[in-house]
């Protein structure tokens, strides 16, 4: 099973399997008691429209192949795919519906839009669960309030350079006026001849925090595609570099997106593919920080 296919099965029908029942249902969230640890008070959410959950007790969430990980306690995705291959496999798990015309954008809908320096506490506390310090996130990230069908909400909100906003809490991914790439240039005024191009800016800000914990990196410039599908508009700004460093993820997308990549790339520009260098048993660049952090916690207790 791939991690795209894993993607597909309900994580709603997951739980059922597992013996793990609703304890109610509010506007497609779902709340349980959380399958993580023994509670008396439903803390664990799964929204059903984007197929995704949130632990508050843990202050953590994810996908399905994120949710088997913590399950099975381990931080190998081959492992969490065995494990969701045969519950499918043995129980016939039906996988999450497509729906039959394209749903109208959320994005559409939402009124009253601001985007304002990034301090509430709920962001902070979710980037923390992604182990990205305060400091890096407000260097780099903004906060956006809007209304959405009478209820307010807050997200991160990290800006392209057509003005837009790639948008994203702990329930919600999307992104507000135009879709395109972000570029974030190295401080100092020199040319560099590296840049790292990353899928998403969690794992750009991901890759800061590991360079904080690693000083001695060379200095880079940034591409961020914020979109696989974002690639082919990133080939002028990478080939002015002599070496693109290209942190995506481990799965076919993460390949196509690569391949794409490669064929933007002027003659004199090298690629290399860090994600399976630096990470061949991790998904993305944050998996690979968490498991960093937890190895290094491990061998601070054992000292």
């Amino acid at each position: 099973m791939t991690i795209a296919e894993a993607k597909q099965v309900r994580i709603v029908d997951f739980l059922a399997r597992l013996g793990h029942h609703t304890q109610h249902i509010k506007s497609g969230q779902y709340w349980y008691l959380s399958p993580l640890r023994n509670e008396r008070t439903p803390s664990f959410k799964v929204n059903d429209r984007i197929n995704e959950w949130y632990d508050f007790g843990e202050a953590t969430g994810g996908d399905l192949v994120e949710l088997a990980k913590y399950i099975c306690r381990t931080d190998c995705v081959s492992e969490a795919l065995a494990y969701i291959e045969r519950l499918v496999n043995g129980a016939s798990l039906p996988r999450t519906r497509m729906p039959t015309a394209p749903p109208r954008p959320v994005e559409a809908e939402m009124k009253d839009v601001i985007v304002i320096p990034l301090r509430h506490h709920a962001l902070f506390s979710y980037l923390q669960s992604r182990l990205i310090d305060a400091d890096i996130s407000r260097m780099y990230c903004k906060e956006v309030h809007y209304e959405l069908r009478g209820r307010h909400y807050f997200a991160l909100a990290f800006g392209n350079i057509s003005g837009g906003y790639e948008v994203r809490n702990a329930y919600y991914k999307g992104c507000l006026n135009n879709k395109d790439i972000s570029l974030i240039r190295h401080l100092t005024e020199e040319t560099q001849e590296n840049v790292c191009v990353f899928e998403g800016f969690m794992d750009f800000l991901s890759y800061l925090q590991y360079a904080r914990e690693h000083p001695g990196l060379p200095p880079m410039n940034f591409c961020i595609l914020n979109s696989t599908a974002m690639a082919g508009r990133s080939g002028e700004f990478l080939s002015r570099h002599r070496l693109v460093h290209a942190f995506l993820d481990n799965d076919k997308a993460g390949m196509d997106a690569l391949e794409k990549l490669e064929g933007n790339l002027g003659k004199d520009t090298v690629l290399v593919n860090e994600s399976v260098r630096l990470y061949p048993r991790h998904n993305d660049f944050n998996e690979f920080l968490q498991a960093c952090k937890k190895k290094a916690m491990t061998a601070g207790n054992e000292m």
